[in-house]
């Protein structure tokens, strides 16, 4: 058994990995697979069991390596300049299929020819970089300067990678054939990609690099080939409408039709259940020895609600609330950890989160229901789930009550005050304040198109309708404002208009923003950042919803800690 650790290195100011192997015998010590690791993520197996590939930070970027599964030094595979995104062992075990950064556009991007400026960087950023897709950027890897994904094969025993995939595209899922002359891959390299949210599935020849599209006109992702050879399994909604399940396809290897094998089966099969160590799960299938089954995990029903109470929780007195939303809009709450939660609860607060509709795990109609609809019905859900819990237990302050939410969450936390005064605080964070402008700012264009609203040119009316922005004059709770500055997926024009918006009508608002963090600060930010982002919440609700002497002491509480 090989897993894989991460923790936060406060003092270093930095996440760090390591990966574990377990013995299969009882009593034997689990060991490190290599000393004093910098990143080390992403194990996996090789055919006959006896080494382990792992991606590794060295340098600026991370690369592939191999080590031994029983003992001895790992052995570094690849150098490149701007690191790697996946591999995958050949079924023969002598080769690993490469996703590597690349430059795939060169007229996208003019270098700064000099060598990089420490050995923190890669390269120095660029002397100007052109634009003419959609797809420049990508949250969490930021501005893409020409680079993309491609396929390169190489040696499990060191040697140079070949390219098997060029150009101004990328390869996103990679798989290989059981008799390892064929890659399955995933992406669109036709042109006007930028303009359809489909992908294509493409057989790849390892020889001789040539491709044959097996299925188009879908949003493919994750290919898995049988072990008979004769199919290959991939995940897709039934079409491009908003709010539809991810379902399990087959197509034939050889051409021919896909066919929809979880057509009648009401849930998604990609892991919807969100927390703040990671998204979501990552969807993957899993096919039988004999070929004849798949398995994947899907997001089923659940409590739609849950409470966290304080240590010492008294029923018999009136606590201080939080009512959390979660993002996606599509995620899903679960049992699952979040900081955040348990410093709020720790604090004294009881926490309140809840699945409205347009979340995931309760069927597609129920996930669809939010679809160009944001501030609808999922509103009324999480009002009419707050008003149930207070009116049922008896013991929630409803004069000390917060909300709190991030993305999605967040923009209907700006929702929520622009459209009742019952909540005493709140925090938004990585939000959305005004669906006009944010309308094709952010990396997932198509994806907002669907699902947010129309194009607003030349008509802006309905998406400002629903613009939390364009109620700021009835917004009258305290807003605190977390964004991080390089979040490419709700950009910090956001925060930056709804600030400068309440500051003008001279409504009580605080904007934090954290330079170089991405849409995922709270998740695998910098560890300074992600720590001091919790005193900002927490000092934020201690100050409008405890006691004065609680407020105090959380505000006493250092930052650096």
């Amino acid at each position: 058994m090989a897993y894989q650790v991460t923790w936060a290195d406060l003092e270093a100011r930095r996440n760090r990995g390591r990966i574990v192997v377990g013995p299969a015998e009882p009593g034997r010590p689990p060991r490190d697979l290599r000393p004093d690791p910098r990143r080390d993520h992403s194990p996996e197996w090789s055919p006959d069991g006896t080494r382990l590939s792992f991606l590794g930070r060295q340098g600026p970027r991370d690369q592939v390596f191999v080590a031994p599964a029983d003992d001895g030094e790992a052995l570094q595979l690849t150098d490149f300049t701007d690191g790697v995104f996946g591999a995958s062992w050949s079924p023969d075990g002598r080769a690993l299929a490469v996703l590597a950064w690349v430059v795939g556009d060169p007229d996208a991007v003019v270098d700064d020819p000099r060598p990089p400026d420490g050995e923190e960087q890669a390269r120095r950023p660029p002397v100007a970089r052109v634009v003419r897709t959609l797809n420049y950027k990508r949250d969490g890897t930021g501005y893409l300067d020409g680079r993309h994904t491609h396929v390169f094969v190489v040696p499990a025993d060191g040697g140079e990678p070949r390219q098997l995939t060029t150009g101004a595209w990328s390869v996103e899922g990679v798989a290989w054939a059981p008799d390892g002359r064929s890659l399955a891959i995933v992406g669109d390299a036709e042109p006007e990609a930028d303009l359809r949210r489909s992908r294509r599935l493409y057989a790849l020849d390892v020889e001789g690099g040539a491709r044959r599209s097996l299925a188009r006109d879908l949003l493919i992702s994750s290919p898995a080939w049988s072990p008979r050879g004769d199919l290959v399994a991939f995940i897709a909604p039934l079409d491009d409408e908003g709010g539809r399940l991810e379902r399990v396809w087959v197509v034939p290897a050889a051409g021919g039709e896909p066919r929809c094998l979880t057509a009648a089966f009401d849930r998604s099969v990609a892991g919807s259940v969100m927390t703040d160590m990671r998204g979501a799960h990552a969807a993957r299938l899993r096919w039988s020895e004999a070929g004849d089954r798949l398995y994947f995990l899907a997001s089923d029903h659940g409590v739609e609600g849950w409470l966290l109470a304080p240590p010492g929780f008294d029923p018999a007195r009136r606590h201080p609330l939080v009512m959390q939303v979660h993002g996606g809009p599509h995620g899903l709450y679960g049992w699952s950890f979040f900081h955040e939660f348990q410093v709020l609860a720790g604090m004294g607060f009881l926490v309140f989160y809840v699945n409205p509709r347009g979340s995931d795990g309760y069927g597609e109609d129920f996930r669809m229901a939010c679809v160009r609809d944001w501030g609808g019905r999922d509103y009324e859900d999480l009002m009419a789930a707050l008003d149930q819990l207070i009116e049922r237990t008896g013991f929630v302050d409803e004069a000390r009550l917060g909300i709190g939410g991030g993305s999605y969450g967040g923009f209907m936390t700006n929702w929520a005050i622009g459209h009742t005064d019952r909540f005493a605080a709140a925090v938004s964070m990585r939000s959305i304040s005004n669906l006009v402008s944010e309308f094709a700012q952010h990396d997932i264009v198509l994806w907002g198109e669907v699902e947010m609203g129309p194009r607003p040119w030349p008509d802006s009316d309905e998406l400002w309708r629903r613009s939390p922005i364009r109620y700021v004059r009835e917004m009258r709770t305290p807003l605190l404002l977390l964004h991080g500055e390089m979040d490419l997926r709700c950009a910090i024009s956001q925060a930056e208009e709804l600030f400068g918006a309440m500051r003008l009508v001279d409504k009580e608002v605080e904007l934090v923003r954290f330079p170089g963090e991405s849409h995922d600060l709270s998740r695998s930010g910098r560890p300074d950042r992600r720590v001091e982002r919790l005193h900002r919440i927490a000092g934020w609700l201690g100050r409008y919803l405890l006691d004065r002497t609680e407020a105090r002491e959380e505000a006493a509480a250092p930052a650096s800690s």
